[in-house]
């Protein structure tokens, strides 16, 4: 005898829900979609920004501001200055001889050339500054070594500032006490 078996039925094998991560397919009952839909959400097309308006002509620069230390001084009137910066080499041994001397050219060249008489005043000011203090350190006995050290530095800044007296440019000494004035 035969065994029985149930009758075959014609069975659809079973539907499985798709991924999480496919696309669904459209069935055909949808309406169709636009592209827009159809890209991802990060790709969806959107109008251009506007591009960036023209350049307008260009402004003209404003023309660089000259230096404040910049002066039309006569060629005579710069030698001086440059002499007067040049006393402190009379004025570091002699402590108040360049001193002295810058005062008597300030007094009398800087009447007739204003760059004089300011240059002057300025390279006064800072031979006082420096006899001063070289008597302060030379009176105690742990700054007498460092006399030797502001002398040097003193004569290196004074040919600083003749060298810029010779261009024809005012110049200010870094970190002096300015006594004498107008």
């Amino acid at each position: 005898m035969q065994d029985a078996q149930p009758p075959a039925e014609s069975r659809e094998p079973e539907s499985t829900p798709p991924p999480f991560d496919a696309p669904a397919t459209p069935s055909l009952m949808e309406a169709p979609k636009t592209s827009a839909e159809l890209l991802p959400p990060t790709v969806v097309a959107t109008a251009p920004p506007p591009p960036p308006p023209p350049p307008e002509a260009p402004a003209a620069a404003p023309a660089p501001a000259a230096p404040i230390a910049a002066v039309a001084a006569p060629e005579k009137g710069r030698w001086w200055a440059v002499f007067s910066h040049l006393l402190l080499f009379a004025a570091i041994p002699t402590i108040f001889l360049g001193g002295v001397l810058t005062f008597f050219l300030w007094q009398l060249a800087g009447k007739n050339d204003g760059f004089v008489e300011d240059q002057a005043r300025e390279a006064l000011n800072f031979q006082i500054n420096v006899a001063l203090l070289s008597l302060v350190l030379a009176g105690t006995l742990i700054g007498l070594p460092l006399v030797i050290v502001l002398w040097v530095v003193a004569c290196v800044v004074c040919l600083v500032a003749a060298r810029h007296a010779s261009r024809g440019e005012r110049y200010r000494y870094p970190v002096i006490l300015r006594v004498v004035t107008h």
